[in-house]
């Protein structure tokens, strides 16, 4: 049985090291350039702070990849969701577009419904959890362009 359990265990350790041949998608490296900045710059300071805070990773090109983001299979969750996230919403291209209360208006929907950020990030980057404060001040951000407040919910 002892020599099954060490046979089993080098099996998965092979597996697992193979995983990490597997092409992820690329996710670019965070832009310091000037045309992609901190939502705090383009938008109300308070409300960017907290976009910025709980939202950049995945919602912009300034994604910042903590270690284990490499190692599959995590990478690959990583890779899905940023993807995902940016296009659904990519702040780097906030300032460049006209201003959309419909935007606003989902934003609004996705973190008072709690659907955002997704808990899965928040269980290991607590600082992105959003207290009611920060839910509220969004969305007053969102009311105050005159958005409908009834849009349809965010997807992922």
């Amino acid at each position: 049985m002892h020599k099954v359990a060490k046979l089993i265990l080098v099996l998965f350790a092979f597996i697992f090291l193979g995983m990490q041949f597997v092409p992820t998608t690329a996710i670019p490296k965070a832009s310091t350039k000037d045309g992609d900045p901190h939502m705090a710059e383009v938008i109300n300071p308070q409300v960017g702070a907290i976009l910025d805070r709980s939202c950049q990773d995945c919602h912009s090109s300034r994604t910042r990849l903590p270690w284990y983001s490499h190692v599959a299979p995590i990478s690959w969750i990583v890779s899905k969701d940023v993807s995902e996230g940016r296009e659904n919403l990519d702040f780097s291209e906030w300032r460049s577009q006209s201003d959309s209360g419909y935007e606003r208006a989902l934003i609004c929907n996705a973190v008072s419904s709690g659907e955002m950020p997704l808990p899965e990030y928040t269980v290991i980057h607590r600082n992105a959890k959003l207290s009611k404060r920060d839910v509220e001040l969004i969305c007053g951000w969102a009311a105050a362009s005159n958005a409908p407040m009834t849009s349809p919910q965010v997807g992922k």
